[in-house]
């Protein structure tokens, strides 16, 4: 637009419909020298002259001036129309929200929160997806998605991660396991039987790190990328894991079972943390989302 402002346009309209410069500045709520500036700075932008000045009979267009003003005004209504939108974006709770989520939450998770995004944002369409913590956050750091579920120990420093709700770390062992009855063990204590992991790179350094705490040295297993898998092996008595958090059922996904217990070990919590661009400009849609997040209803899913 030149190098014509906003504010120019606005000063020229209002002078134009009011006939003075002081009038247009009462209008305007600014000061008459500011409007006078301000139109001889739109005329030397354009290289046309907007108004006949007569002194005692304020200001009239001249056939220029006309047809610049009908363009003004579309373009302020435009300018006040895109302001509108930019502050139903901000506010509205409808429109598109993109949440992607690691695989080990997103069971438990993602149909709570859809189900609790229904209820209270219908408007809100979602776009729900899950995958290994290292491909939902780059979706989020591409501009894929808006925001990611993970656990902390799993974050990239390039997100900014807003806690929703801290963890305990649990042993994984079969149901008929000889610590299986006791409400917590010492991972020293299973440090003959073979350690089963998932294998992605986020969730077995989590596990590391609780293990590394814990100051024991444990007996490699197999690992694997589906956490289902990590307990159906578990629950055939093949080993035994340290999952971060733990789900509500203990049935695995073929009829077996495992049990879950405390870590005594002296082991720092995790985290589920909600992922972020690092600077990124809130809107309704995310606000409400981290709103949900802290629901009884949908911190009960986190195990």
């Amino acid at each position: 637009m030149l190098s014509s402002t906003l504010r120019q346009l606005e000063y020229f309209v209002a002078t134009a419909d009011a006939g003075t410069v002081s009038e247009a500045a009462v209008r305007c709520g600014a000061s008459q020298a500011a409007v006078s500036t301000a139109l001889r700075e739109l005329e030397k932008a354009l290289a046309v002259q907007l108004f006949v000045r007569r002194t005692a009979k304020g200001m009239t267009l001249t056939r220029s001036g006309a047809r610049v003003l009908g363009v003004a005004r579309r373009i302020l209504d435009d300018a006040a129309e895109l302001a509108e939108l930019a502050r139903a974006e901000h506010d509205e709770v409808a429109g598109p929200l993109r949440i992607t989520c690691t695989s080990a939450l997103s069971p438990r998770v993602l149909p709570v929160l859809a189900a609790a995004f229904a209820h209270r944002h219908p408007r809100v369409s979602l776009e729900l997806t899950d995958g290994l913590a290292v491909d939902v956050q780059g979706a989020v750091l591409r501009g894929d998605a808006d925001a990611c579920l993970l656990y902390r120990r799993q974050l990239d420093p390039g997100l900014e991660g807003r806690t929703v709700h801290t963890i305990e770390p649990y042993i994984v062992v079969a149901a008929d396991h000889r610590l299986a009855g006791r409400s917590a063990a010492s991972l020293r204590e299973l440090a003959d039987e073979p350690l089963i992991l998932v294998h992605s790179a986020g969730s077995r350094r989590a596990i590391e790190t609780v293990i590394a705490e814990a100051g024991v040295t444990t007996r490699p297993g197999w690992s694997f990328a589906n956490p289902e898998t990590v307990r159906a092996m578990v629950a055939r008595g093949l080993g035994y894991s340290v999952f971060s958090g733990r789900p509500a059922s203990t049935e695995t996904f073929d009829g077996g079972r495992v049990a879950y217990l405390r870590i005594s070990d002296p082991v720092s919590p995790n985290e589920i943390v909600l992922g972020l661009p690092r600077g990124q400009r809130p809107n309704a849609r995310l606000a409400a989302l981290e709103r949900l997040l802290t629901t009884d209803e949908v911190r009960s899913s986190f195990g």
